[in-house]
């Protein structure tokens, strides 16, 4: 049977595991290892049943814990192309860890087949991942959503779980922001994220 735990989601931090009896997947790495390996581990999830770390853009809050865990624990990382590369030239990444960069379209990883899609923001090449287990379940998740693109909407049509995270709420921003260009990169905007009323 699937399994899906949404171990951590907003602006503080995002990682979420998705499994099936044979091992799982980690989507981003936004807090700490130590987190995360408690938050895992909380769930009776050891981290060696982890076989691949889908990584959706290189914000840190989706890579915080990244790099300690590719130490610790050497597991592959599927990812953009773009992300891929931002992620060599911040250091997250080295030409020794197992990449395996993907265009749009699907991958079989472990037994899951997992399709990415192009998701706007503010990144490289931000990617959303929609994973079908072998028991016929599909699980996408699509972070820091601009807005809900064609090739999303295709993306994540019939799954039974839809994960999209954005981060902000429009009241909040205006009253706690006071400069006017940072509250125009996240309002509204295509490569932003959508407001929580939306």
């Amino acid at each position: 049977m699937a399994r899906y735990c949404p171990l951590f989601s907003g602006s503080s931090g995002n990682c979420t595991y998705i499994g099936t009896a044979s091992g799982g997947l980690l989507v981003d790495a936004g807090v700490s290892a130590k987190r995360i390996e408690t938050a895992l581990r909380e769930r009776e999830i050891e981290p060696d049943r982890i076989q691949a770390v889908l990584v959706t853009h290189e914000h840190s809050d989706h890579i915080a814990g990244l790099r300690v865990l590719l130490r610790r624990y050497h597991w592959p990382v599927i990812t953009s192309f773009g992300t891929y590369d931002a992620l060599l030239q911040n250091g997250t990444l080295t030409e020794q860890d197992t990449v395996t960069a993907v265009p749009p379209g699907t991958i079989t990883v472990a037994d899951m087949e997992v399709r990415a899609f192009h998701t706007p923001h503010d990144a490289a090449e931000s990617m959303g991942f929609c994973v079908h287990t072998p028991d016929d379940r599909r699980v996408a998740i699509a972070t820091d959503m601009g807005v809900m693109t064609d090739e999303v909407r295709e993306a994540v049509r019939g799954c039974d779980l839809l994960h999209i995270e954005s981060n902000h709420v429009v009241q909040m921003l205006s009253l706690h922001v006071d400069d006017r260009s940072l509250r125009q990169l996240f309002s509204f905007g295509l490569y932003g994220s959508v407001a929580v009323e939306e």
